[in-house]
């Protein structure tokens, strides 16, 4: 899982501001950031956020069924943001992408572990918008 996210230019963003505050809930449930307050680069760090997260969890995937054998279900998509995941990996270029292939992108899904551990990559991001009301990642 990577530390760093990819930018997007205005024309590649695919997600309203409401879903970018989903997003934002989604992997900081107490954040506390209104969806009014939210700028253009809080949108384009909840998209990256929202790829990160669908291409790790892809990748996890791979070991899916030796983690479900040993360690117990993993949980698939959170349903609040099932239709979120969806309609943006369907509009999102395939090239974004690196282990997601034509065939899966409809089906994509975000794991707890991947939830998890990008929230914790990006917690003192998240601090600091809370606090100084920008943010720099």
């Amino acid at each position: 899982m990577s530390i760093e996210l990819r930018r997007f230019s205005k024309i590649e963003i695919y997600i309203s501001k409401h879903e970018a505050w989903s997003i934002l809930k989604f992997f900081w449930p107490g954040n506390g950031i209104s969806e009014t307050s939210l700028t253009d680069e809080d949108i384009n760090f909840a998209q990256g956020l929202l790829l990160e997260a669908i291409d790790a969890s892809y990748k996890m995937g791979y070991v899916h069924i030796v983690y479900d054998q040993f360690y117990g279900k993993i949980p698939g998509s959170f349903t609040d943001l099932a239709s979120i995941v969806k309609s943006f990996a369907k509009k999102a270029a395939r090239h974004w992408f690196r282990h997601l292939g034509r065939k899966t992108l409809n089906s994509a899904e975000i794991y707890a572990a991947v939830r998890q551990q990008i929230a914790l990559n990006f917690k003192t991001v998240m601090e600091l918008r809370k606090q100084s009301g920008e943010l720099v990642y």
